[in-house]
């Protein structure tokens, strides 16, 4: 089967929104202006965390359909604070979550972004396994990454990764762009393949390179939305 038949969902009809206004989250670092350093998590350290579930419950507070029920866990951070967005439309962003500098007690106006991660619906139909990771491999490397890029001049893939999360099969597509606010930012796209339903969730994380020393792409998994990717999970309905 072709994968342009099993992707049911065009790109198309989702928003995804990346450093567009934060409210009054300011995100003006630049890679020419002094910067903190956030520390990276360890392999196999003890994280504490928040969980947070995404079901019927949340699609009636946010009247905002939720066709695949998920849930994750936003791990702690000393002098990072998780600030939320909640999705209102249809096929567009669910949640996404802004992990600002400072405490909890700090004003927003005094914070900087130092990355995101939000989460949005997909669709890929109920067929062969194989052909439904082709498929979701080339919604999270081709399509999903031109549309998280299209509005940055300097942009590069860099490539994709087949592995599993809490046993789902999962496409990660890592990427990067120059945004003329905040300099080099990775861009890593998972797609969440569900076993159980054709309706799934993929994440985007936005990480600003000069807010970590990052020396290698692994270590993009340790940051605060690589975390919170790790604990994802689909709850039954």
């Amino acid at each position: 089967m072709q994968i342009a038949h099993i992707l049911k969902i065009s790109l198309k009809s989702i928003s995804i929104f990346l450093f567009l206004s934060l409210g009054t989250i300011i995100a003006n670092a630049s890679e020419n202006k002094p910067s903190i350093k956030y520390n990276l998590f360890s392999v196999d350290g003890l994280v504490i965390s928040d969980n947070y579930l995404i079901d019927e419950k949340y699609a009636k507070k946010n009247d905002i359909p939720i066709l695949a029920p998920f849930k994750f866990k936003v791990p702690r951070q000393d002098d990072v604070t998780p600030l939320f967005e909640y999705g209102t439309e249809p096929n567009s962003m669910i949640i996404k979550i802004n992990f600002a500098t400072g405490g909890k007690k700090l004003a927003n106006e005094d914070r900087q972004l130092i990355e995101n991660l939000q989460f949005i619906p997909m669709n890929i139909e109920m067929t062969d396994n194989e052909d439904r990771i082709k498929a979701l491999t080339n919604l999270m490397a081709v399509s999903a990454f031109e549309m998280v890029t299209k509005e940055f001049e300097t942009k590069e893939y860099i490539g994709a990764r087949r592995t599993k999360i809490n046993d789902i099969d999962v496409i990660d597509a890592v990427g990067s762009y120059i945004s003329p606010d905040v300099g080099l930012v990775y861009v890593r796209i998972t797609g969440f393949l569900n076993p159980n339903s054709e309706d799934g969730i993929f994440s985007v994380a936005n990480i600003i390179a000069n807010k970590y020393e990052i020396t290698n792409l692994d270590q993009l998994f340790l940051t605060g939305s690589g975390k919170t990717i790790e604990s994802f999970e689909y709850v039954s309905q």
